[in-house]
């Protein structure tokens, strides 16, 4: 059977019904990939013929054949890409999210394997950075971790350092984004400010210095007292969630970045409802194939 479609709604009753098998599965991944508009990846040439391999396609000039999984991150999967939508099903529609070790217990893959993929999930849920925050925004920063005595002021000690900016809409928030750095100083602030914000926007933050030395840039930088936090209810009010939210999820301290991306993805799109599966499946598909040792940084 053709995938005509992408999944609709929420049910996990219609989503084993629609992907219950391999072969719909891969009609998908070949739709997303392809379309109607193939091109070899080694020479170019439009034309291909079928292989013995469900849904891979060899080119007629140079004779290479690709799969519907190479080159994406399903690249080199070890276990059925039925489960594989199973377990980015899970991930997409579980609103405080899923560790690896539940996805162990559901789908009884190995532990790691898991792990593994929930990782390429989270990777493609980073920010490509295409949409910067404008209108009013706010950025600030806070501590993720336990207690640590030795974290006093902007001084970390063992906690991970997180610079969180919004984009305000009426009494809420329309977007977010989160990313650790290494300290509060303005090399570190800069790129987050450059990727995630624009620079008409009306940017507000408390007194810290190193937020003064990015004003040249960005000239609707206003600095203010916080007030204890009061002057900034709302952006407190999303890092106590994120916080809370990053508490459920084991490991998530020690290597911060991919939970923080998650969450904020999740955020931005929480009216998005069941398509947040679709969202993250066309993500996968057209992002370059990732290894173990890429993404747990490992030699």
């Amino acid at each position: 059977m053709k995938i005509t479609k992408m999944f609709e709604g929420l049910s996990i009753y219609d989503f084993q019904s629609q992907f219950s098998e391999d072969e719909t599965c891969t009609d998908l991944l070949v739709l997303l990939k392809w379309g109607d508009s193939y091109s070899c990846r080694n020479c170019g040439y439009k034309k291909y013929c079928a292989t013995k391999r469900y849904g891979e396609r060899r080119c007629c000039s140079c004779g290479k054949p690709e799969s519907a999984t190479a080159h994406t991150l399903f690249h080199k999967l070890k276990f059925p890409i039925h489960k594989a939508f199973f377990m980015l099903y899970l991930i997409a529609t579980t609103k405080k999210g899923i560790s690896g070790l539940e996805l162990h217990r559901k789908l009884g893959l190995h532990k790691r394997t898991c792990l593994y993929f929930k990782r390429k999930v989270m990777a493609a849920m980073a920010s490509q950075c295409n949409y910067k925050m404008s209108g009013d925004v706010e950025v600030d920063e806070t501590f993720v971790g336990g207690k640590d005595p030795s974290s006093v002021g902007r001084s970390k000690g063992s906690k991970k350092l997180v610079v969180v900016g919004i984009e305000r809409s009426g009494n809420g928030i329309y977007k977010a984004y989160a990313r650790e750095i290494p300290s509060a100083g303005v090399k570190d602030l800069r790129p987050f400010f450059e990727d995630h914000i624009s620079k008409d926007a009306n940017i507000k933050t408390d007194g810290w210095r190193s937020y003064k030395s990015l004003k040249k840039s960005y000239k609707k930088l206003t600095q203010i007292k916080s007030n204890n936090g009061k002057n900034f209810d709302v952006m407190h009010r999303i890092i106590m969630t994120m916080k809370s939210w990053l508490r459920g999820i084991p490991g998530s301290v020690r290597d911060l970045q991919p939970y923080l991306d998650e969450y904020m993805y999740r955020f931005n799109r929480h009216k998005s409802g069941g398509n947040i599966f679709n969202l993250i499946l066309k993500r996968m598909v057209n992002f370059p194939a990732v290894t173990y040792s890429q993404i747990f940084n490992v030699t």
